[in-house]
């Protein structure tokens, strides 16, 4: 741990001026990202930045102050400038903070990959983003292309009073690619791998290989050029089949925030709302169907919201979160666990150094059930497919939703039909979840990842992830609102 020394002396010297609890924490942050117009490169730009911070406890409040660099000049500034404010929020008032207790955690790891992308050649990269539109040139009505390949590391050093000493690194690729068709003044588009060309891992630069971003290119063209042909999305209440990343942003708004406990015991009322959920509701809120299970797993292998230790030094943990339709547990922070009772989850994530941890979603993962997505198909007479998240929208006490496909097909006697153009579903989280009659198997699961899973004032953006297997619900209102319900 190169910053070892200086993070010890940081907590040393808070505890010896009366804080009950210190920790310091070293963050280093790199990301490098290519963007890509129809296979040429129109953009190739680097950030890098360092620092450290330091977090106290007195008398059950905080104070919190960081810097950019790891100069051990600024100690004392740093120690003084938390100190103060910690000062200031007990004169302030309000209710005194205490943390759950811990095993103290040591050691180095990490999570980067086979191949580091900041060694992969430049010409190598270039070459991919070349490959993806020339396999996309020969569909017909295929127009242009648009792409992005981005690549993280993040470092952090943490030493706490409780005895924590440890570092970690982890590598985050991501990117992904649009296809835009055109045809007599029409224009469709289709999105690989999901979040309209947007897909992140903890993964290395073989991720690209893994997850096929060549040989996918042609179907997505086509797919583009399937949907010019789209008829608008009815307006009816039916039953609707998702895929691994509409399920999954359902699960990270209806699930994921709902169930961050700070929200729960109020704590962010003032930044995008709290939730309809209450600790009171863990071991008997009917949340789901029987179906639904629903889990979060920092541990969960490749998955963009995975990590070693959490920015407390709590060991990354699976979590469950909803058993067999049932609100069971919930993700914290040592604060807000000591607030109910429960142990800490692993789950006080700070996107950064200059950040604070807060009580943040990880991997929201949907168990898995038996079958194939054509078996969920296959049960329904008349329905809609939807594929590809693009739209989703939800109120600040985390009820009423709406989740948008980035393409749809018409279901008819257990077959996919004609393509539909923006397809949304609506619900109240009180109910959507309880309208999953079946959930497709391990085999058709897919965790997909998203870079800016935002909280927090000043924001957070983190990395997260979501999905599992495609499930179906039943009797759901889909159509664009305003039009009468067929």
């Amino acid at each position: 741990m190169e910053n070892l020394q200086l993070l010890r002396r940081g907590v040393e010297a808070a505890t010896s001026r009366g804080a009950a609890y210190a920790e310091a924490r070293y963050g280093m942050k790199r990301r490098a990202t290519l963007t890509f117009a129809s296979g040429k490169c129109v953009g190739n730009g680097t950030q890098t930045s360092d620092g450290w911070g330091i977090r106290v406890l007195v008398d059950g409040f905080w104070g919190f102050a960081a810097t950019s660099g790891n100069d051990e000049a600024d100690l004392e500034y740093l120690l003084s400038a938390a100190l103060d404010l910690a000062a200031m929020a007990k004169s302030a008032g309000g209710q005194r903070a205490e943390l759950a207790p811990i095993e103290p955690a040591t050691g180095e790891h990490a999570m980067i990959g086979e191949l580091d992308p900041f060694e992969v050649p430049l010409k190598e990269k270039l070459a991919l983003g070349d490959e993806i539109h020339g396999a996309m040139a020969a569909v017909d009505d295929f127009s242009k292309s648009r792409g992005m390949l981005d690549f993280h590391r993040d470092r952090m050093e943490l030493v706490t009073s409780d005895g924590t000493e440890v570092a970690q690194d982890v590598g985050v690729v991501g990117g992904g690619y649009v296809a835009l068709a055109e045809r007599d003044g029409q224009i469709a588009r289709r999105s690989y791998p999901h979040h309209g060309g947007k897909d992140y891992a903890t993964a290395g630069f073989e991720w690209y290989s893994d997850m096929r971003f060549v040989d996918e290119a042609p179907r997505t063209a086509s797919e583009a050029s399937l949907m010019l042909a789209a008829v608008p999305c009815p307006r009816t209440r039916t039953t609707v089949v998702v895929d691994s990343a509409v399920m999954g942003t359902v699960l990270h708004e209806t699930v994921g925030h709902a169930t961050e406990l700070d929200r729960m015991i109020g704590d962010e009322r003032d930044n995008f709302g709290s939730s309809f959920a209450t600790p009171a509701d863990i071991g008997s809120f009917p949340y789901a169907s029987p179906a639904v299970s629903v889990t979060a797993d920092a541990t969960y292998p490749n998955a963009a919201g995975s990590y070693p230790y959490d920015a407390e030094g709590v060991p990354a943990q699976r979590l469950a979160v909803i058993e067999d339709g049932v609100l069971v547990g919930a993700m914290n922070s040592r604060e807000s666990a000591a607030v109910v009772g429960a142990e800490p989850a692993g789950t006080g994530r700070a996107v950064d150094w200059s950040r604070i941890p807060m009580a943040r979603m990880t991997n929201m993962v949907l168990q898995p059930g038996e079958g194939t997505t054509q078996d969920l198909i296959r049960g329904v007479d008349t329905g809609i497919f939807l594929a590809g998240d693009v739209t989703t929208d939800i109120d600040d006490n985390r009820e009423l939703c709406a989740f948008g496909g980035e393409v749809g097909w018409m279901i008819r006697r257990g077959e996919l039909a004609e393509p539909i153009a923006g397809p949304i579903m609506y619900g109240d989280s009180h109910q959507l979840l309880r309208q999953v009659d079946r959930v497709a198997g391990a085999d058709e699961s897919w965790v997909t990842g998203i870079l800016g899973c935002g909280k927090g004032q000043p924001w957070q953006f983190v990395f997260s992830g979501q999905g599992g297997p495609p499930a179906r619900f039943r009797n759901v209102e889909i159509g664009l609102p305003g039009d009468d319900i067929q």
